[in-house]
């Protein structure tokens, strides 16, 4: 008798919808894609809400398919992603930095919220110092998504930001268009909120996002899963001038505060489920001087697909790890000489006796 293998899941949680991929998880070709539609908010200013209604949907879904028992990779929402850099003594190794990192947490190295889940990658090892980068998520966000997943009977494997899953497209498909120095906007556009992250030399430099309240009461999610503008033309207008002047500010502030005024943007890689990216990337090139970019998918997948496209192409060589992202570089410099920098792995370790989430 032949035993069909499980599929892998891949979900994305927005504000009023979960969008999925199912892949198939040894030919590595895409099954079906879809999204469930809330009536209500299951995401609100980047945590989940109304678990009993998540819960209810999805498990009716996952019997529904037979899915129970699959693995199961999803993407956390952009609002606590923190990304920086710390310095910190050099003589101390990885397992020594991460009881270092421990200790100062939230002391000496201050984060926007506590008990937080951090990954590091080693950017320059000097005689006294040693340069981390840190990217830091909420421990109890990720738990809140580990007990949800396993409720319904799924198998949690990973767990990605936005960010990296788009920069693993341009990793895979694009990254002989660009210089290792080259300052690489991925820019996500989505109709209540934005996501940006700057890459540098194969690293995550600088992140914001943001949410508009103002935004969520002009826009609607009809039954299929379509944004609608509820105001007029004019009005639409003037909301993305609004948009484009932020964003022309943050590209001034990373210029002059971030990089003291002698590098700046290079590149903007636009993606997102904005329903007239088209419009959009017209408006970006006519405002700015940088050159502009959109993701070159595979035909079965949308724009709005892309972060889950990237997620699917992550590849997971550790198998107590719910949250990781692959590490890989941007292409080497004009010169040739690349500097082998990585993209952090973020990792969660799951506790088998007590179900907790626990830093490595």
């Amino acid at each position: 008798m032949l035993f069909k293998n499980k599929p892998h899941l891949f979900m994305q949680f927005l504000e009023r919808s979960i969008r999925y991929l199912v892949m198939d998880a040894q030919r590595k070709t895409l099954i079906e894609k879809d999204e469930l539609v809330f009536d209500t908010a299951i995401i609100q200013e980047g945590q989940l809400t109304n678990a009993s209604l998540l819960e209810t949907r999805l498990d009716a879904l996952i019997k529904e398919k037979k899915w129970k028992n699959a693995k199961v990779s999803i993407v956390l929402p952009d609002d606590f992603v923190t990304i920086r850099e710390e310095e910190i003594p050099s003589q101390l190794n990885a397992a020594e930095i991460k009881d270092y990192l421990n200790l100062h947490i939230n002391q000496s190295i201050r984060l926007p919220f506590d008990n937080p889940k951090i990954e590091f990658e080693v950017l320059e090892k000097k005689e006294i110092t040693q340069k981390l980068l840190l990217v830091a998520y909420p421990g109890e966000q990720v738990r809140h998504f580990l007990v949800l997943l396993g409720n319904v009977s799924l198998k949690p494997e990973v767990a990605d930001i936005s960010s990296l899953c788009i920069y693993r497209i341009l990793l895979n498909q694009n990254a002989d268009q660009f210089s290792s120095t080259d300052h690489v906007m991925v820019l996500q556009w989505n109709p209540v909120d934005t996501a940006i992250t700057v890459f540098n030399e194969g690293v995550p430099q600088f992140n914001r996002h943001t949410r508009s309240q103002r935004l969520m009461d002009s826009w609607k999610l009809s039954k299929d899963g379509q944004w609608e503008w509820t105001l007029s033309d004019e009005d639409l207008l003037e909301s993305l001038a609004d948009q484009l002047n932020g964003l022309e500010r943050f590209i001034e502030f990373y210029r002059y505060s971030v990089m003291d005024g002698n590098e700046s943007i290079s590149d903007i890689i636009l993606s997102g489920y904005f329903p007239d990216l088209n419009r959009l990337e017209e408006l970006l090139s006519e405002r700015f001087s940088v050159k502009i970019h959109t993701l070159n998918l595979p035909k079965e997948f949308s724009q709005a697909d892309a972060v889950l496209y990237g997620l699917t192409l992550k590849e997971n060589k550790r198998k107590d790890s719910l949250l990781t992202a692959k590490k890989q570089a941007m292409s080497p410099s004009k010169a040739g000489k690349s500097k082998k920098k990585k993209v952090p792995n973020l990792t969660v370790s799951k506790n088998k006796a007590e179900g907790e989430v626990a830093n490595d």
